[in-house]
Formats: C-alpha cells, structure tokens, sequence
C-alpha cells in the first residue's frame, strides 16, 4: 500500500506541477503586447524554475522512492 500511496502521489505532484508550468507560460504568452502563435515552455526562465523546482523534485523523488521500494520487494535476494 505504501508503495501504490508513493507512487501516486509523485505522479500527481509531478503531473500537477508540469501542468501549472505550462498554464504559467500560457499565460506569459496571452500577456505578450505583440501577440504568440503557440505555447512554447521557457526552460531558460531562471525565475519561473526557481518557483517550481522544489515540487518537480518532490514529485521525482517520491516516484524514485515508490520505484526503488517496488523493486527492493520484488528482488529475490
């Protein structure tokens, strides 16, 4: 059960994160004066990563340690 609860809960943190992540940039784009063709996602925005860093890697850690619990029990040694 606990494995199933970390690797849920990292999914959806992971996919939660990604999703606000892109509405932001959505966002940043319908605010450009000039007008945008297409959502791009800005990985070179320092200050945007900094906010959303510590949950992308909450989520990434919780789904390595529901991984490495669903192997350690699977493991026959």
């Amino acid at each position: 059960m606990k494995t199933t609860l970390l690797l849920v809960s990292g999914a959806l943190i992971l996919a939660a994160t990604f999703a606000m992540f892109y509405l932001f940039n959505a966002y940043a784009c319908g605010m450009n004066p000039t007008g945008c063709r297409g959502v791009v996602l800005n990985w070179d925005d320092w200050e945007t990563l900094q906010f959303f860093t510590p949950t992308f890697l909450l989520g990434i850690a919780l789904l390595i340690a529901g991984i490495w619990r669903l192997l350690k029990r699977r493991s026959p040694f």
